[in-house]
């Protein structure tokens, strides 16, 4: 008895923690489909939205545009006639590819005379090939009504309005940044630079990283928001965030007293000799697990677990909170390679 009592401990204590996540069964429904190609409709890779039941914006890592919809019971409603252009086919004549976009965020104005803005990052990565494609070091962002989330301007899906504003200066301050820099040119399967996530906090810009992921630790890039979308390159420093073996960060989203963190799998070629994400090279992929993080710099994030009853391979890429009361947080997490982001909810306990 004494000998299963020791087995059944260690098997608790090396197995995934689920205590503070329970998938809900409510199945989520998504009409009509995300536009405008199979591509894009399996690739939502970000989301926000203004709050309040305002509208949302979802990018994916496979086109040039992000798209409008608004949250209903159990159910995503896309706005077809909601498709915003975000990257013109060529820039000082050069082709752009796709944004690769990664991370979506609402900003709500801090001045009543001021717009909202939902901004959207690219990986400011090279491609898995190892190609430079400069159409994947841009962020944008666009002024949106602060009530409603909806743009103050006329946009479609053909031409970029001229509100959207771009910028591609980040790239050299993570290529500045200390911490940074020696993965700033590397591929993503050998601990490059990936942008993941993207929130804000306290006028601050925080951009979650994949890639590079250190000894159990992923990066948080902070950069001051009113440095953005200037004529030189913004200031920034580095966070250091504990997640575990081989972790990165896949989203960040805020909440009440800090951030809430999805993360997942930061390299693919676990086994490798200069695999640099942990110390044992043999065990399987983590799987995607929730994390709180207060973003105050030197605080330890604290785990939810992982989530429960998701293949440990999958790509949890958006995490969106429905609702946050004082003891849990209720959220929907999108996958990557799945038609429509294939949405599931599950309820946080604080």
């Amino acid at each position: 008895m004494r000998l299963f009592l020791v087995v059944l401990l260690a098997s608790l204590m090396t197995s995934p923690a689920f205590a503070d996540i329970e998938r809900l069964k409510s199945k989520w429904k998504v009409k009509p489909d995300f536009e405008k190609s199979g591509a894009a409709r399996e690739s939502i890779s970000g989301a926000d939205c203004a709050p309040d039941g305002g509208w949302c914006l979802a990018a994916n890592d496979e086109k040039n545009y992000a798209q409008f919809f608004q949250i209903g019971k159990d159910r995503l409603d896309p706005d077809k006639n909601g498709v915003i252009r975000l990257l013109p086919k060529k820039v000082d004549g050069e082709k752009m590819d796709e944004i690769d976009a990664e991370g979506v965020v609402f900003v709500p104005s801090g001045d009543d005379n001021a717009p909202s803005y939902f901004y959207v990052t690219g990986s400011h990565g090279l491609s898995r090939g190892g190609d430079l494609q400069p159409s994947r070091y841009w962020l944008f962002r666009f002024p949106v009504e602060t009530g409603t989330g909806k743009p103050t301007f006329t946009f479609d899906d053909k031409e970029v309005a001229p509100e959207v504003e771009r910028t591609d200066l980040l790239a050299d301050t993570i290529d500045a940044n200390p911490d940074l820099t020696s993965y700033f040119e590397g591929k993503l399967d050998q601990n490059g630079v990936t942008i993941e996530g993207i929130s804000e906090m306290d006028g601050d810009m925080l951009f979650g990283l994949r890639s590079p992921c250190l000894a159990n630790h992923a990066f948080i890039l902070r950069v001051p928001g009113s440095e953005l979308f200037k004529e030189t390159p913004p200031s920034s420093t580095t966070e250091k965030v504990e997640l575990g073996d081989n972790v990165g960060v896949r989203d960040l989203t805020r909440v009440k007293d800090g951030l809430l963190i999805l993360a997942g799998r930061s390299d693919d070629r676990r086994g490798v000799q200069d695999f640099t994400c942990g110390e044992d090279r043999s065990p399987p992929s983590p799987p995607p697990s929730l994390w709180f993080w207060s973003g105050k710099n030197g605080d330890s994030a604290e785990p939810f677990g992982a989530l429960p009853g998701v293949d440990v391979n999958a790509s949890a890429e958006t995490l969106l909170v429905l609702e946050e009361t004082q003891t849990a947080y209720r959220v929907l997490v999108l996958f990557d390679g799945e038609k429509n982001g294939a949405p599931v909810e599950f309820l946080v306990s604080k």
